[in-house]
């Protein structure tokens, strides 16, 4: 409901008409896996560094239908980054670790150029993970961190600091947990 509020409210909003297809619906089934590298973890104060945006379709991580930036310093350089990414995603649900901050450094960007925030619907590969093997009666707390997160999936350890290998591990995580209608 509060994804159909925010999207009601943005559609609204929006400025920029070419980019009304954010707001259609979805029906290709795939997910956008999204990381985006950053200064600080302040999104309000955040200068974009990189982002990667990552296909998933059925049951495959697609690293080859990918989108990686490096933003420069250029100017307007952060936003161009974050517009591509808006349209390489489209309407497609995204998927992330901390998708929040992703999210929110990138509508600082994209809300005075469009109009209208980042509708999609999101999903935080965290929130699987503390749904799925969070103990009801246990009083240890879930650690929710990304390579703990990881290690007891047995997945495989993040390579270099990057929001490639970052988007890379929270796909493989979305893959282990999705929930089975997806």
């Amino acid at each position: 409901m509060l994804s159909d509020l925010r999207k009601s409210f943005n559609r609204r909003h929006l400025t920029d008409p070419s980019f009304g297809f954010l707001f259609d619906e979805d029906t290709s089934g795939e997910v956008v896996v999204l990381s985006v590298g950053a200064t600080s973890f302040d999104p309000a104060q955040a200068d974009l560094l990189e982002l990667t945006a990552i296909v998933i379709q059925g049951n495959h991580l697609l690293t080859s239908t990918r989108l990686h930036l490096k933003v420069g310093d250029e100017a307007g350089a952060a936003e161009a980054a974050a517009l591509a990414v808006l349209r390489f995603a489209g309407s497609r649900p995204l998927v992330g670790y901390y998708l929040k901050f992703a999210i929110d450094v990138l509508d600082r960007l994209v809300r005075p150029l469009i109009g209208a925030q980042i509708p999609n619907e999101r999903i935080e590969v965290s929130s699987l993970y503390y749904d799925q093997r969070r103990v009801p009666a246990s009083r240890i707390p879930a650690d929710l961190r990304f390579d703990s997160i990881l290690r007891d999936l047995d997945l495989p350890e993040r390579g270099e600091a990057g929001s490639l290998d970052d988007a890379v591990s929270a796909g493989l995580i979305y893959l282990t947990l999705r929930p089975p209608s997806s």
